[in-house]
């Protein structure tokens, strides 16, 4: 498995099932019926059962599909087995994904018990109509349930997923969603632009015509959302995400960083010293080799030093913090000197940080160092 550490401190679980396949999505989902679910838990926990003694996590993070989608009994299946066969001593965040029409009173106090900390949930958007829009199914009132029955469950670190740059949706509307998202105070807030990918309903309708992305208001959005966002009192650390003080994603703050992770379940990544894998992205498949001992890995790569510190200096360019400025000196001379004079990026305390503007236009920052 690799030799640059010898525990590995981040955790991911993927939970293929889904109510229903959103317009957007390109992620790997299938609908689940409840005997797949418990096949799929079954070879979850033989999955578990091979890596665990090489497992430290300081994060874990299941996501999806939708993890709250699986019925209570198989969540505390799944999750007392990671309190059980997992060495949990230094585990600071664990969150798992939810969809707000899975969130069951019994789930969340279940969640708690078990050691959960962190939920971030799926809302989308904060109106009805852009929720069929996107293929959503719960509604605005499921969602403020929802979050309701969380915080009486006793958590006190929720994040909001919101989209914005979606068909129909104007600047009047997105700003009405963020102050509605601020209104019920949560903790940390990721504000993602649609992405028309293949393989999903709105690349179809994108390629009949019938959608039109609007680049210049997906822009005025995006601006709106981080005006806003600062002015509520949170803090923008990477191109997506904002965070009351405190409140980062420790999780994804590990990808970003370049730290090693071990991917559990159908679709899952992992990159754990100089080796990367996936695992075979078919619920089906994924069930039938872990279960007979058979190779569930579809695609793997070394890793190189050149590779991971290309990528640890892109991923780190989305982040406002930047990266250290050994990471990238002799190297990239000429594209950081042109990144410079264009204003993308700035020197500050020892590190290269992308500046305001630079943040607006992060892609192409990154894509200088791939």
């Amino acid at each position: 498995m690799g030799t640059r550490s010898s525990k590995v401190e981040h955790l991911y679980g993927h939970v293929p099932f889904c109510a229903a396949k959103c317009h957007y999505c390109a992620f790997y989902s299938e609908a689940g019926n409840a005997a797949k679910m418990e096949d799929y838990v079954n070879a979850l926990l033989l999955e578990l059962d091979r890596y665990a003694p090489r497992l430290a996590p300081k994060t874990i993070f299941f996501g999806g599909g939708t993890p709250s989608l699986l019925p209570e009994a198989l969540l505390r299946r799944v999750l007392e087995a990671i309190c059980e066969r997992v060495s949990l001593h230094q585990l600071g965040e664990w969150t798992i994904e939810c969809n707000p029409s899975t969130v069951s009173t019994e789930k969340a106090k279940l969640f708690r018990t078990c050691g959960v900390n962190r939920i971030s949930m799926g809302v989308q958007a904060l109106d009805d109509e852009l929720l069929k829009t996107i293929g959503r199914v719960h509604s605005l009132k499921a969602a403020l349930e929802s979050y309701t029955r969380l915080r009486a469950a006793g958590f006190d670190n929720i994040n909001l997923d919101l989209m914005f740059g979606l068909p129909g949706q104007t600047l009047d509307h997105w700003r009405n969603t963020l102050k509605r998202a601020i209104e019920l105070q949560p903790e940390h807030l990721s504000t993602y632009c649609l992405i028309l990918e293949e393989d999903t309903e709105f690349w179809a309708l994108f390629q009949k015509g019938l959608i039109k992305p609007n680049e210049e208001q997906e822009l005025a959005m995006y601006q709106t959302a981080m005006d806003m966002l600062e002015a509520a009192g949170y803090r923008q650390y990477e191109i997506s995400n904002f965070a009351k003080p405190g409140r980062e994603c420790a999780h994804n703050i590990a990808y970003w960083e370049g730290e090693d992770y071990l991917g559990l379940g159908p679709s899952a990544c992992s990159t754990v010293g100089n080796r990367r894998w996936q695992t075979v992205p078919d619920t089906d498949c994924y069930i039938e080799g872990i279960r007979n001992e058979s190779p569930v890995v579809i695609s793997e790569e070394t890793i190189t030093p050149e590779l991971r510190a290309s990528e640890r200096v892109a991923f780190g360019m989305r982040m406002n913090a930047g990266v250290p400025a050994e990471l990238v000196r002799g190297r990239w001379e000429k594209e950081i000197a042109e990144l410079l004079s264009a204003e993308l990026v700035q020197w500050h305390n020892g590190r290269l940080q992308p500046t305001p503007r630079g943040i607006l236009f992060a892609d192409e920052v990154a894509t200088q160092f791939v």
